[in-house]
């Protein structure tokens, strides 16, 4: 009895209808004209439950997917069931069910009231005993209390043709109710009436004190009455199937007839009746919904009649109903309540929900109460309306059941038209949401509410009554301490648009851009980056007037330009018209135009005699003077001062306003910001509105998601935490889609549901600090150079790291305070991967899906069973068979509507752009120009096509996506779950085959024998098959997307090969082996491996879940996770290697994991499939910087691969003996090929080793020198037993690496050697080539841990070529990011800038983040070294700052170490030391976790240099701590040396700063001899940079003269840009070196 089954009872329609409807109206002659009143006697029993909202508040909170309405469904109608099972078996009919109550009556002549009575009264006690106080599976109570009355009652039908109503009225009635409210919990009161008409020597009961109702105790005997013989008494005129087949109801066995039919479906809700049509479940209906309550109570004048009555309650249907309708909503139910006839209403249903629901609900309200009020004859009329989640769905027994809303929010709209009576009231959401202007409310006096708490503010709403002007105001105001974030490209715009606007207005020119337009969907952010650009102009001194438009204005003429006048002249504030006046009169003094002030009248509500000129115009002339009085006023007040008009949601712009707008545009110096909403076909612009967007001087800004690596920022802002785990993080990334608003609701919604925690964080102890930085600590959160950050500038200073409380988390916690930090955890036993939709966001989705029509909606559903992207074919595979020509005309109009968009078009982030006119059958297709290349650096050369042709026959858009991933995924939880498990193995069925590599790439599998291994073949590998279905995906996409190299041209002048240099050497040979592969390069750039992961291995993952099927999801997890990795996605590889690991987590637990999840038989994973999971996020883990952590997965993988690595001294020696002659035997042995399924094993284990030992060699452990070299030996002779070549070569590539780096000359130059000469000869191949490339990059890495600077330029230069021919941009930043620092030290600035821009250029585009960081930190290098600036300090402080928001890059210490330390060596040199304290201290604290690798080292030599700073000022303010200083200095030298003993690059920086050292600390014997080895160590290096620093210091220490000026502090106030640098002397920018200052006493011993 949990849940209503599929079919009712009865195997016919009408039993369904039937199940909707009570007895009363069942059997009653429904052929009657309403409407009318019928009377007879009967007995009402009223159950009255409490805990269901309660209940209702828990399921709602819930943030777990299939957690909720289907709980509270069954939880629902397993309780509500049993009762009324114990009313139908008594004979009872249930009349209606009130939210958490029920109606039940016996229907008796009056003879029989007594027996009726006390049938009821046994009932009851059987309710009580078996019902009251039960617990439930949430740890609420439900309490029942019951109330007993009998009499003659009435009943009214009432209605029009489509829908009636029943109400009961009559003084049972109101006895019931008075009984029910007197009684409490497992209590049952008889009504006066009921107690006078009973069978006293029955029932016993106990008196009231000063009531005459009376307390039931307990039945004293049984009574004779048959319910049996009643019963068979019901519907006699109707026929019923045989009673054997008929269940408690007697009316679950009506047998067919149309005309009855007919008649009850008037009586049953539009909603429930399409779901019995379509034979549908009945529980698909029941949901966690946003809806909007409209309860409406008349109350009756006394001494009305029953008859009267009828008349006024059928006007009120009919009214009510139409107005209802009309905006709309629906009526629920009717019925009497507190002596009045109460409406209950609904906006928000199933397939009527709307955007803009509560403006709409508040307006029917107020329309209903001015109807009521007028036209019927009641005392009073009160109106409550609030809005929320609540429980929306069918509840009660099988064949007895109604649609219902039970929730908080239905409770308090009742309690709003109890205690605010005669007004139209409303909560503050309702308020909130109804986005009306704040003159549309007036606040209610706060009251007490029976069963509500904390209703919070109570608002009346009184529509447009009161004449305003000027009052709209923006809804979002800048917060100080909040950054805006992820749209510093759209401020860029408006901060060069306003400086050449105040340009031009100072020189008198009107060649500006006068008009920026922000389009972007609801929950962009729009509004925010509005208060920030309010906030800018105004502190640039400009007047900004600002306010948002309402919906409703858009229907007022005028109303923005009056608005905008009321603020302009500022008499938006006058209280009364003659204050107005008297204001108007005084600032415009010129005497025609004081002629033309009664024109003004209508506009500003003031009342200015009509002069003579104006009385002699037409109405036609008169508005024409109008406006050209209104552009004249708008100029004179422009001319005076400098303003920018704002105007938020200016889609709601009006007619008449559009036209001024584009008049004040041509005729003066006007400067105007809006944001809207886009345009469609169904909504278009208005011509003036249109002609504003397409004129030359407006500027068109269309705002996209922000990018991934924001959202931890935006998160940490949002929650006021300085920083949220990882898996957090992936999911934000992944549900919110860069929507800042559905970032917001996510968090709020795992707050609320308690999924996620916030912590205090706790300082670490800072006496080590104390010590370098004696004096009185400062805190500076967000410290700047103060030159780079002034308050004038309007730019933000508040660090990340700082909590930001928003007032989201401050409503929800008040208890928590502001000046502590705060950290994010994840909840215990929690998985975030359930959550679901937030309601909030799931109303504005279902707005939009309800508004489709019903082939529009079944396309979008079937669609979002695909995945966010889909292809047209694979559309109409999984589609119910339709015409062609009915899912185009969809198609078209989906398009149209933005709820599909062609996916073959990048995703840019931003760009201006002028809007095009449309044709109305012209939709933007991108899948004909993706096969054409484009230049990413112009986007205006992109070619739109026509999605469908001119006569409409084809579909031409090969794949698409949803607009909004909201959208997607409501419509995919409108399914029902055996529907959606059927569509998802159909899914499967077509995409099974093609989840693999490329055609270009071989057609394997990501995981190499990954099917083999496990022994499940998950692939048929007919060649054809996937070669025939591969076009359906892979081959719709242009090879443009991924081919990055080809379109930069322009920067492919790096470092040139000087060939009579090199001549006969290696670098030769590899430049030829580039000149030679342009075919391969050919075949590398139609590489579809990435399409192929986004359109068919990530929709598998979706669909075996989907389908239940444990062993293919997780398969495919790994096999999507491994491809991410190939592709250097390591976001989207953590988040499907977490989702693995769920699963694994789940299984040992021995719980399902996932809801869809086959239970039959036990799922094992395979123990290769663990280890994969294991070696992937170890990969992903070392790449995201984490190397400890990558080092627990590695060892588990090769514990999983049974080759587990020794953990002491001795097994490791015993090991390494074990392999030194196994290395042996190999190379005289005979090669044994081995099965698929060990070749698999052995690729993974030497995946596993190649990772293993860097990690040793970076962590410089103890004993890590014995451990590396035995897991190198174990990857060499792991390759050579799979015999294949590019695994042997390389593991010897690594080797050669590994000799480097341990200082094995000798081995180094035989590995070498062997290198060279293989890779000379190796075919042209992909695979072969890569491995060439990274060989290249190795040695470039190689030569510059070796001092050969040149060398290195040279082999970096050849591994980012490489990288460009086989279109791998992920291995491209790598090459990339080590190769600045050669080319800085080398001064070979320009080649250094140009490669730096192409990094800059591919981390974005690959929304790298970690790659982002790197580029930043070369630009810190350029800052400290070049003497110019490639990004201002304040754009690389300001990346910092976010940075310590993101997880991934505060992962990576190797990357933190150099930012950190950069910022502190600036700050240092300039003498600011409140403000490096702070970044040194974030130094020294990572500096011994960072690993000791090539990446590690830049950062740890510049905090190497600041710590003798921080030394020399240890000595000029003479601390008593400066020997203890001196010591740690010394000692960071130590390990310095101990960590890099084999990089040997910063040798001269590191013997600089040691003579420095030695300089200040008075040992100065020894500083020339350090100057002059690093000064000889820097000429062998070719190290020019270094080589000058140590001149220039020599000429500072020791020179004749007075020490030189310090020009870099001369000029890194002012630092130049490259584009001025370029065409400055590199011998002047080389001595733009920060001057190392001695101290006093040293210059003078010198």
């Amino acid at each position: 009895m949990g849940k209503l089954k599929s079919t009712v009872p009865g195997p016919y329609k009408i039993s369904s209808i039937a199940a909707h409807v009570p007895d009363l109206v069942v059997y009653a002659d429904l052929s009657r004209e309403i409407p009318y009143v019928e009377n007879f006697h009967g007995v009402l029993l009223f159950v009255d439950i409490s805990g269901f909202t309660a209940l209702t508040e828990k399921f709602s909170i819930s943030s777990k997917k299939g957690y909720g309405a289907d709980q509270l469904t069954r939880t629902l109608n397993k309780y509500i069931g049993d009762i009324v099972h114990y009313i139908l078996t008594s004979g009872g009919d249930i009349l209606n069910y009130a939210g958490d109550a029920i109606l039940a009556l016996w229907r008796v002549e009056r003879i029989q009231l007594s027996n009726m009575i006390s049938l009821a009264v046994k009932c009851s006690l059987n309710i009580q005993n078996n019902c009251d106080n039960r617990e439930t599976e949430v740890g609420v109570k439900l309490r029942v209390k019951i109330g007993i009355s009998a009499g003659k009652i009435f009943k009214v039908v009432m209605g029009d043709k489509d829908s009636k109503y029943f109400v009961v009225i009559g003084h049972a009635v109101d006895e019931v109710r008075l009984a029910e409210g007197l009684a409490v919990a497992h209590s049952i009161i008889l009504s006066p009436n009921a107690w006078e008409m009973c069978d006293r020597d029955t029932i016993a009961t106990d008196p009231i004190e000063n009531e005459r109702a009376v307390k039931v105790r307990y039945l004293k005997r049984e009574s004779l009455f048959s319910v049996e013989t009643y019963l068979e008494s019901l519907g006699t005129p109707l026929q019923h199937e045989p009673s054997k087949n008929v269940s408690v109801r007697k009316t679950s066995g009506l047998l067919p007839d149309s005309e009855l039919e007919k008649n009850l479906r008037e009586f049953v809700m539009q909603t429930v009746l399409q779901k019995i049509d379509d034979d549908q479940p009945l529980e698909y209906l029941s949901e966690m919904r946003p809806v909007t309550i409209v309860f409406v109570n008349l109350q009756f004048k006394t001494g009305t009649t029953e008859t009267e009555l009828c008349l006024i309650m059928q006007n009120a249907a009919l009214g009510i109903g139409q107005l209802i309708r009309k905006h709309q909503g629906r009526i629920n139910k009717v019925f009497m309540f507190d002596k009045g006839c109460t409406f209950l209403c609904v906006f928000g249903l199933p397939g009527d929900k709307r955007e803009d629901e509560c403006a709409y609900a508040l307006l029917c309200a107020f329309n209903i109460h001015a109807y009521c009020s007028k036209e019927l004859k009641v005392s009073t009329t009160s109106v409550g309306v609030t809005s929320g989640p609540v429980f929306c769905g069918v509840v009660g027994h099988p064949v007895r059941h109604e649609y219902t809303v039970i929730g908080r929010k239905v409770n308090m709209a009742a309690r709003l038209m109890m205690y605010y009576p005669g007004v139209v009231s409303c909560d503050k959401e309702t308020c909130v949401h109804s986005k009306l202007p704040s003159f549309y409310f007036n606040e209610l006096p706060k009251r007490q509410m029976k069963g509500v708490q904390n209703p919070g503010t109570i608002y009346q709403y009184l529509a447009r009554k009161q004449k305003t002007v000027g009052k709209a105001r923006m809804s979002m105001e800048r917060v100080e301490g909040f950054h805006l974030l992820g749209r510093d490209k759209e401020i860029d715009v408006f901060n060069s648009a306003l400086k050449q606007f105040l340009e031009c207005r100072s020189s008198g020119s009107r060649n500006y851009r006068n008009v920026i337009m922000y389009e972007g969907d609801v929950g962009f952010g729009k509004s925010s980056m509005l208060a920030e650009i309010v906030y800018r102009a105004a502190k640039e001194g400009v007047r900004v007037i600002a306010f948002e438009i309402a919906k409703s204005d858009i229907k007022q003429q005028f109303y923005t330009v009056q608005t905008l006048l009321a603020i302009l002249l500022s008499v938006q504030n006058c209280k009364s018209y003659a204050e107005r006046e008297r204001l108007l009169l005084s600032k415009i003094t010129d005497q025609k135009q004081q002629e033309n002030l009664c024109l003004l009248n209508d506009l500003l509500l003031v009342k200015f005699p009509v002069s003579k000129k104006v009385s002699l115009l037409d109405n036609k002339t008169k508005i024409q003077e109008m406006k050209t009085f209104f552009i004249d006023l708008c100029k004179n007040a422009l001319e005076v001062e400098a303003c920018l008009f704002v105007f938020d949601q200016a889609h709601y712009i009006d007619f008449s306003s559009w036209e001024l707008i584009i008049e004040l545009c041509e005729k003066t110096s006007v400067f105007m910001i809006m944001a809207l909403c886009p345009f469609n076909l169904q909504n278009p612009p208005f011509p003036a509105a249109a002609k504003v967007m397409k004129n030359p001087n407006t500027l068109y800004v269309k705002l996209s998601g922000l990018e991934p690596s924001v959202i931890a920022q935006l998160a940490c802002q949002i929650l006021g935490v300085v920083r949220i785990p990882r898996e957090m993080e992936l999911l934000l990334v992944e549900r919110s889609h860069g929507v800042p608003y559905y970032c917001e609701e996510l968090l709020k919604s795992l707050y609320l549901s308690k999924m996620i925690v916030l912590e205090q964080l706790d300082e670490e102890d800072e006496e080590d600090f104390d010590i370098l930085f004696p004096e009185p600590k400062i805190v500076i959160e967000n410290p700047k150079a103060s030159q780079s950050c002034k308050p004038e500038d309007g730019k933000q200073c508040s660090s990340k790291t700082e909590p930001l409380r928003t007032r989201m988390i401050k409503s929800l916690d008040m208890s928590s305070l502001e000046d502590q930090k705060y950290v994010c955890f994840i909840g215990e036993a929690v998985t975030l991967h359930e959550i679901q939709i937030p309601l909030t966001l799931k109303g504005m989705a279902l707005a939009q899906l309800d508004h489709m029509q019903p082939a529009e909606q079944m396309i979008v559903k079937f669609a979002s069973i695909i995945g966010y992207t889909f292809t047209t074919q694979m559309l109409q595979y999984i589609l119910i068979e339709g015409t062609d020509q009915k899912l185009n005309q969809s198609l078209d109009s989906l398009f149209e509507s933005h709820t599909f968009e062609c996916a073959s078009r990048r995703k840019e982030t931003w760009h201006p752009f002028t809007m095009e006119k449309k044709h109305e059958n012209t939709l933007q297709c991108f899948c004909a120009t993706a096969q054409q290349s484009i230049n990413p650096d112009n986007i205006e050369s992109e070619v739109t096509d026509k999605a469908t042709s001119k006569n409409q026959t084809a579909w031409k858009c090969k794949i698409m996506r949803f607009c909004s991933s909201l959208v997607m995924e409501t419509a995919y939880e409108l399914w029902l779950k055996d529907q959606r498990k059927a569509i998802h193995l159909k899914c499967v069925t077509y995409l099974l085959n093609q989840a693999c590599r490329c055609r270009t790439c071989g057609g394997d599998e990501f995981i190499l024998g990954h099917s083999a291994a496990i022994g499940m073949k998950v692939l048929e590998n007919n060649s054809d098959t996937v070669n025939n279905q591969l076009e359906s995906v892979a081959d719709i996409f242009g090879s443009s997307s991924s081919s990055y190299g080809k379109s930069r041209t322009g920067l492919n002048k790096v470092a040139p090969i000087d060939s009579s240099r090199f001549e006969g050497s290696f670098l030769v040979k590899l430049n030829d082996i580039l000149v030679g592969s342009e075919e391969v390069a050919q075949t590398c750039r139609k590489c579809k491996c990435a399409d192929i992961v986004e359109c068919v291995l990530c929709p598998m993952v979706r669909h075996c879940m989907g389908v239940g099927d444990v062993p293919k999801t997780f398969y495919f997890l790994l096999e999507t996770a491994a491809a991410a990795t190939i592709l250097s996605n390591n976001l989207k590889a953590l988040s499907y290697l977490n989702e693995a690991t769920i699963i694994l987590d789940l299984l040992r637990a021995g719980k399902p994991p996932f809801e869809t999840a086959e239970s039959k038989g036990k799922v094992k994973i395979r123990c290769f499939e663990k280890a994969c999971a294991y070696r992937l996020k170890g990969e992903v883990l070392f790449n995201t910087g984490q190397i400890k952590e990558s080092q627990d997965m590695f060892r588990m993988a090769l514990k999983l691969l049974k080759r587990r690595l020794p953990m002491n001294v001795i097994e490791v020696l015993v090991k390494y003996m074990v392999e030194k002659a196994k290395s042996v035997l190999l190379h005289f042995l005979c090669p044994f090929y081995y099965r698929e399924k060990r070749l698999a094993f052995l690729h993974q284990q030497i995946c596993c080793l190649s990772y293993m030992w860097q990690i040793y060699c970076m962590n410089r452990s103890p004993g890590y020198k014995r451990t590396s070299s035995l897991v190198i030996l174990m990857e060499l002779n792991t390759a050579k037993l799979c015999l294949d070549q590019n695994k042997i070569l390389s593991a010897h590539i690594d080797s050669f690496h590994y000799c480097q780096i341990m200082g094995l000359v000798d081995e180094c130059k035989r590995y070498e050697e062997f290198l060279i000469k293989t890779c000379a000869e190796l075919p042209h191949t992909a695979e072969r080539l890569m491995m060439v490339g990274n060989f290249a990059h190795t040695l470039s890495t190689v030569r510059l841990c070796s001092g050969k600077l040149d060398e290195s330029i040279q082999y970096g230069y050849l591994a980012h070529k490489f990288a460009e021919l086989l279109n791998k941009p992920s291995f491209d930043v790598i090459a990339i990011s080590l190769m600045h620092i050669p080319l800085l030290l080398t001064h070979r600035y320009a080649d250094c800038v140009e490669l730096l821009c192409i990094l800059e250029y591919l981390v974005n585009t690959l929304q790298n983040s970690i790659g982002k960081g790197w580029f930043y930190a070369a630009c810190f290098d350029i800052l400290l070294e070049g003497g110019f600036a490639l990004k201002q300090f304040d754009e690389c402080l300001s990346f910092v700052e976010e940075a310590q928001s993101d997880p991934i890059i505060m992962a990576e210490k190797s990357l933190m170490l150099n930012l950190y330390a950069s910022l502190a060596l600036w700050f240092a040199r300039l003498n600011e030391w409140d403000q490096s304290r702070y970044f040194f201290v974030k130094a020294l604290r990572i500096v011994d976790q960072a690993p000791s690798s090539v990446y590690s080292i830049n950062g740890h030599v510049k905090f190497l240099e600041c710590f003798v700073l921080v030394f020399r000022k240890a000595l000029v303010d003479k601390n008593n701590h400066t020997v203890e200083i001196y010591n740690r200095t010394q000692k960071h030298f130590s390990d310095f040396k101990s960590r890099y003993a084999t990089f040997v690059q910063y040798d001269p920086r590191f013997l600089h700063l040691k003579a420095y050292m030695y300089l200040i600390s008075g040992q100065l014997k020894l500083v020339k001899s350090f100057l002059q080895k690093a000064l000889k160590i820097s000429q062998n290096h070719g190290n020019k940079l270094e080589e000058c620093w140590i001149r220039l210091s020599e000429d500072s220490w020791f020179g004749t003269t007075e020490p030189p000026a310090d020009q870099w502090l001369e000029t890194v106030l002012n630092l130049p840009s490259w584009e001025t640098a370029a065409q400055m002397d590199v011998n002047l920018l080389s001595k733009s070196k920060y001057l190392l200052p001695g101290l006093r006493d040293s210059y003078n011993a010198c």
